[in-house]
């Protein structure tokens, strides 16, 4: 499957959902005047593995472009569907947003509206286990591993038309960076493969709880462990994102291999960055580097290091860390020649702001 990579910067675009009320609506016109009308924004810098996700993307023929729309009607103490899983595309022709099944603003009670992106046609809205509350949507990211986002809009009349909506990241992401210090004259470092993985019994197995269930109410997740986990590689030579290998995950890619001097650097590729449903890790979980250290004159010497995260990401006194909702998780693997020199730090910063912790780590142990 594709995987999607969403990078969002503020845009602003206004939707326009027309149509006719269902037959327990009061419709209050059938003239375009009535008609329901959406203002849309969403946050700066994120990503999907299908590239940016701006005004172009939305407006694009993509079979996941727009928006997935829900409406809920509040009328005497009953609340009515009026658009369930409504996909609203651009008409390139007409130049302005439609959907097939339109609706116009009822004359009485108030319309909740609720919206996803990017489109997918099987999301409903569901009761996640134990719950009364029709507002959350299940999300498998072992199916669909794109950075989902999410916005509502509550208690709206025709006097709020248009209706604003504030897309939220409902995901954390995971990216790198890599950088080679102490290099001398001649000396280069090619880079074979990082990986990202749990341990159990001396096995490499999948790092995080990959299905849940996201409240278009106010963004909240109730994780569902289904024991799908995935554990990642990335290799220069890799399918950026095009797909699982069954049993481990996916083989993402690397932008390059070669590091001759300290400005060069290699990131995940555009489309391999990672997508996480929010949760807490109490578990070791390791990100793990394979590269060659070439000398003039000398044999080339291949080097393995690897860092546990949880040490670096949680907080001191803690023997936890939490992946959050609209972070980035950014790490920078500076490699030596020499092993026992070579370090990871990263960044967590939100999406649309500047970094907001700075956290370095110990030595990276062979």
């Amino acid at each position: 499957m594709k995987f999607l990579r969403l990078a969002f910067y503020v845009l602003v675009a206004q939707l326009v959902l027309s149509g006719c009320a269902g037959e327990a609506v009061e419709e209050t016109s059938s003239s375009s005047a009535s008609e329901i009308n959406f203002d849309a924004y969403v946050g700066r810098n994120a990503s999907t593995r299908s590239g940016v996700t701006n005004i172009t993307f939305l407006q694009d023929t993509l079979f996941n472009s727009g928006f997935g729309v829900f409406a809920r009607y509040n009328y005497n103490g009953k609340i009515l569907s009026l658009l369930d899983t409504e996909h609203v595309t651009w008409n390139k022709d007409q130049n302005h947003w439609a959907y097939t099944n339109t609706r116009f603003w009822p004359s009485n009670g108030t319309v909740d509206f609720y919206a996803f992106a990017p489109y997918n046609e099987t999301v409903k809205m569901i009761n996640p286990p134990g719950k009364a509350e029709p507002t959350y949507i299940w999300f498998p990211s072992y199916i669909n591993p794109i950075d989902l986002v999410w916005a509502n809009a509550k208690n709206k009349t025709k006097k709020d038309n248009p209706v604003k909506f504030t897309f939220n990241h409902a995901l954390a992401r995971f990216g790198f960076y890599i950088t080679a210090n102490n290099l001398t004259d001649g000396e280069s470092i090619t880079v074979q493969e990082v990986k990202l993985y749990c341990v159990s019994n001396n096995e490499h197995i999948g790092v995080f709880v990959m299905a849940g269930y996201l409240n278009l109410e106010n963004g909240d997740w109730i994780l569902d462990d289904n024991g799908t986990r995935w554990y990642y590689s990335w290799k220069p030579t890799g399918n950026d994102g095009e797909g699982p290998d069954v049993g481990k995950g996916p083989e993402l890619k690397l932008d390059g291999d070669k590091l001759s001097n300290p400005n060069d650097i290699i990131n995940n590729s555009p489309h391999s960055y990672i997508f996480i449903i929010p949760q807490e890790k109490r578990e070791p979980f390791y990100l793990e580097i394979t590269y060659t250290v070439e000398r003039p004159g000398q044999s080339s010497q291949k080097v393995t290091v690897k860092k546990n995260l949880l040490d670096v990401l949680r907080k001191p006194g803690t023997n936890y860390c939490m992946f959050e909702e609209g972070k980035a998780y950014d790490f920078h693997l500076k490699l030596s020649p020499n092993p026992i020199h070579s370090r990871v730090t990263t960044n967590a910063k939100n999406w649309d702001v500047d970094v907001v912790n700075n956290v370095p780590c110990n030595q990276i142990g062979r």
